[in-house]
């Protein structure tokens, strides 16, 4: 048992320090590359995302349903812009559902409106 220890003993005093970060010491091994998974740009592109792209490529589709549903004028402008000037692929897809559902919402407030209005004026 002892004579396992002095082995691990002889064997760390062999390997070489541990490296720090603040080491400036460049020409030992080359720099990490970054982690590509959490960059925000595109894929396929070189560009920056814009806010648009951002909400409507994180943000789940049920929310996003929701928010056409319940501000259907406005999520009907912000996904025509988000969709005729975004870069990510699937920002463009979950912008186009949400205006249709937008313009959906506003097309059936419409006709209800007018439904109504027809009907309020043929009861008189």
């Amino acid at each position: 048992m002892a004579r396992e220890r002095d082995d691990e003993n002889a064997d760390a005093d062999k390997r070489p320090p541990r490296r720090r970060d603040n080491d400036d010491d460049e020409g030992d091994r080359p720099a990490r590359r970054r982690d590509r998974d959490d960059d925000d740009r595109a894929s396929g592109s070189g560009g920056e995302l814009g806010p648009l792209d951002k909400m409507y490529r994180d943000t789940n589709m049920i929310v996003l349903i929701i928010f056409g549903v319940c501000c259907s004028g406005i999520a009907a402008i912000l996904s025509a812009v988000c969709y005729f000037t975004a870069k990510d692929s699937k920002a463009k897809s979950n912008a186009l559902i949400v205006m249709i559902v937008g313009a959906v919402v506003v097309i059936l407030w419409f006709v209800l409106r007018i439904v109504l209005g027809v009907a309020g004026a043929a009861a008189r």
